[in-house]
């Protein structure tokens, strides 16, 4: 007993390890200036859309405001409550969007099956037949998603480096939807937390950066249509076939050609979160299942030149999830080991002391950042330290289901509701400051 609880210690202590060595250098990071371009590639947005009747005009007005000269492409999967109705009527008023649909059987599997769908028959047809490809970047954008003025400016700039295939934007939640009064307590404090999580993940976005590439987060992915071109020509699905297409299509960028590179963008991309716990397990579980199927690139990792940052990094993405029911074992089974006697990895008290008091110090920084930069009271500090461990908790509920799912062959696609968030909603509860200008607007 005592050499397996050694070897899970060990595990725990590296896994942590990273965690640690992972965040403390992000929040050195400078904060990054993305070039920015008035003009040069011209964007094309892609929209998958499966019954999203209470979002998708909003969208279309955003995209219309905030990148006029850009092409909308919607893909309907099947939708049966009016959204193709409302995107037809906004393409007959508008020949910058365009309403591509699909019908059963091949309707409805799940999101990256669609957008390679979509690209296929873009790049094959109209309007982009027999366009300089190497000039157009497809933008795929969540169907509430909302972006700022800054965010075409920053593609245009990015992309204006011929090494560059893609590129991310800042993913940000939206605090709307909860209920008024005690009712929406806990869909406020969830709300709050997953905004947080994406701010701390856009400070890892600039560790990753080092490397030349920044992880695909989805809402807000960029791809060169030279690139998308080149990888159906080769029969490679730009998107690949797992839960989690968006981390997938950054591993065959950085892949498929060592000089490729995935850049950085500050510019936010909002969308609605999460207010109730069972939908939020449900969609973290396809994000953790969605890991799990891409361990399949880890050799592929090691034996390409990959830069070193990128090699650890997305090493440490995908085995995350295999590895920390091992942290959790490691940390769990302490009170059986003081009742049996157990011993596993003999540690000095200081080590003891640095495993206490290092991820205090780390949170309380990101705490601190976060209030500073949405403007928040004082009060968001220590409500951020103590409502930690409840989110952490329902992030931990999502394991078990998907491994069940992993192990059981269940690929299921969960498919987020959405709210209509143009209607009175419960107010933000501070005024908000952004980093940069313009960063956030309304969005997923």
């Amino acid at each position: 007993m005592t050499n397996l609880l050694s070897v899970v210690d060990v595990i725990g202590l590296l896994l942590f390890s990273l965690y640690a060595v992972q965040h403390v250098l992000s929040a050195l990071q400078p904060r990054p200036k993305p070039p920015t371009a008035a003009s040069g590639v011209h964007l094309t947005f892609l929209i998958p859309a499966l019954n999203e009747s209470a979002v998708i005009a909003a969208t279309l007005d955003n995209l219309r405001d905030t990148v006029p000269d850009a092409r909308i492409v919607v893909i309907d999967d099947a939708s049966d409550d009016g959204t193709d109705r409302l995107v037809a009527r906004a393409a007959g008023r508008d020949p910058n969007i365009t309403l591509l649909r699909r019908e059963f059987p091949e309707a409805r599997q799940n999101k990256g099956r669609a957008m390679n769908w979509a690209v296929a028959r873009l790049i094959g047809d109209s309007p982009l037949k027999g366009s300089d490809l190497s000039h157009e970047v497809f933008v795929v954008l969540d169907a509430d998603g909302r972006v700022g003025p800054d965010f075409a400016p920053q593609v245009r700039g990015a992309f204006a480096d011929p090494r560059v295939m893609a590129a991310q934007g800042w993913m940000r939640f939206r605090q709307t939807g909860a209920p008024a009064g005690r009712r929406g307590l806990w869909a406020r404090m969830l709300l709050f937390q997953q905004d947080l999580e994406t701010f701390i993940v856009g400070h890892i976005q600039r560790l990753r950066a080092l490397g030349g590439a920044v992880s695909l987060t989805g809402n807000g992915q960029c791809m060169r249509a030279s690139y998308v071109a080149d990888q159906l020509a080769r029969g490679v699905q730009p998107w690949p076939d797992v839960l989690l297409e968006d981390f997938a299509s950054a591993a065959e960028v950085r892949l498929h050609d060592p000089s490729h590179r995935i850049a950085l963008l500050t510019a936010h991309v909002s969308q609605q979160g999460m207010v109730e716990l069972s939908p939020f397990v449900r969609q973290r579980t396809r994000w953790t299942q969605g890991a799990m199927q891409c361990l399949a690139y880890l050799p592929r990792l090691w034996r390409r030149p990959v830069h070193p940052v990128t090699r650890l990094d997305f090493s440490y993405f995908i085995l995350v999830p295999w590895l920390n029911p091992l942290l959790l074992l490691s940390i769990l089974s302490h009170p059986l080991r003081r009742l049996f006697g157990w011993e596993g990895l003999a540690l000095p008290g200081w080590v003891g002391v640095v495993l206490t008091v290092l991820p205090l110090g780390i949170q309380l920084n990101w705490a601190l950042r976060y209030r500073a930069e949405r403007g928040l009271g004082w009060w968001a500090v220590p409500y951020t330290l103590l409502s930690l461990p409840v989110y952490s908790a329902a992030l931990f509920l999502s394991m078990p289901r998907a491994y069940y799912n992993h192990f059981t062959g269940r690929r299921a696609w969960y498919k987020s509701v959405r709210h209509d968030d143009r209607a009175p909603v419960e107010p933000d509860p501070g005024p908000a400051r952004r980093e940069g200008t313009g960063n956030l607007t309304s969005g997923d």
